[in-house]
């Protein structure tokens, strides 16, 4: 998305009260599901230390997280106050440093950035948990890419994975060709599969040479491995009964990850899946990326760092948009 398209305002005025310089920006609003809106809001210039004032150049949008968030869907997750509207937007913001609150974050003024920020016209980040320079002159709307591809990563860094590997992606979406993509890069044999053969046609652009649609799934996987199975099989979606399915093709020891957030409530006889994994010893793994620390520990990698290799293969289209 574009920050054009928000129409971005240019006004500002004085607030004699607490001498700030008032800014209006545009942002998108979740009013209500299925019903979002254009608001105009009032954004001071007056930072925080950690904060990174941003020019939007453009924003991308998580179809799992936020199409949630969009549909009404997160009424239905287990906890917290996930249902609550109207509810801001933003996932991933791609822009334009145009003020710091101090000299000692991750970026400086005139610096293109990656950051966790909202869907508006203008941003206030938080540049030591993320807003880290990017090239600038690839093309932004590649680059903003990024964010999708750093979430897909956990499911690399969660796993065993090793060389000649067989490793199975359920689900093309972003997430899913980005987690292909991963894998083949650590060297391992990669089928992904998909309901959707114009999603297929996106992962074999990206270079994904082995697809199938899903109700073609379990022979192609037995063709491919021998009957064997998958050694690694990644649910990119988040769907309860998918994951019954990526179980039913993993091999003995091994590990199935749950990439997408599993939100809708569903109901089916789990004890097939649940004495698999019992008799073939599958492991089950959980990767969402907020379990990784976001900046370095010891012996730890972390979220920044998986950023920064991210955004140098994209630049250097080792991965591919």
């Amino acid at each position: 998305m574009r920050s054009a398209d928000l129409c971005p305002v240019k006004k500002y005025r004085y607030n004699r009260t607490k001498r700030l310089v008032i800014m209006k920006t545009q942002q998108l609003i979740i009013a209500e599901p299925e019903n979002i809106e254009i608001r105009e809001m009032d954004l001071d210039e007056n930072l925080e230390s950690h904060q990174a004032l941003i020019r939007t150049e453009y924003s991308i949008v998580s179809a799992g997280t936020e199409g949630a968030g969009f549909t009404g869907l997160v009424k239905e997750m287990p906890y917290g106050d996930a249902g609550q509207y109207p509810r801001t937007t933003g996932y991933g913001n791609l822009g334009e440093v145009i003020g710091v609150g101090s000299t000692n974050l991750m970026c400086k003024t005139g610096d293109r950035v990656l950051s966790f920020s909202q869907h508006a016209s203008h941003v206030k980040a938080d540049a030591t948990r993320m807003a880290l320079p990017v090239p600038l002159d690839f093309p932004g709307e590649k680059m903003v890419f990024a964010r999708m591809a750093g979430v897909s990563i956990s499911a690399l860094r969660s796993s065993t994975v090793q060389p000649g590997d067989t490793v199975l992606i359920i689900g093309m979406g972003l997430v899913g060709i980005f987690a292909a993509q991963l894998f083949m890069m650590a060297g391992a044999d990669v089928m992904v599969c998909d309901l959707s053969e114009y999603r297929l046609q996106r992962a074999r652009e990206c270079g994904i040479k082995r697809t199938v649609q899903s109700q073609d799934l379990n022979e192609a996987v037995d063709d491919w491995t021998a009957g064997n199975k998958a050694r690694i099989v990644v649910e990119a979606i988040g769907i309860s009964e998918v994951i019954h399915q990526a179980v039913a093709q993993t091999a003995r020891y091994g590990e199935v990850i749950l990439l997408g957030s599993p939100r809708a409530s569903a109901t089916f006889d789990v004890t097939p899946m649940l004495l698999r994994i019992h008799l073939e010893a599958i492991r089950i793994i959980g990767s969402l990326e907020w379990r990784w620390p976001i900046h370095e520990t010891d012996r730890t990698r972390d979220i920044v760092n998986n950023y920064r290799m991210i955004i140098d293969w994209i630049a250097t289209e080792k991965l591919q948009v």
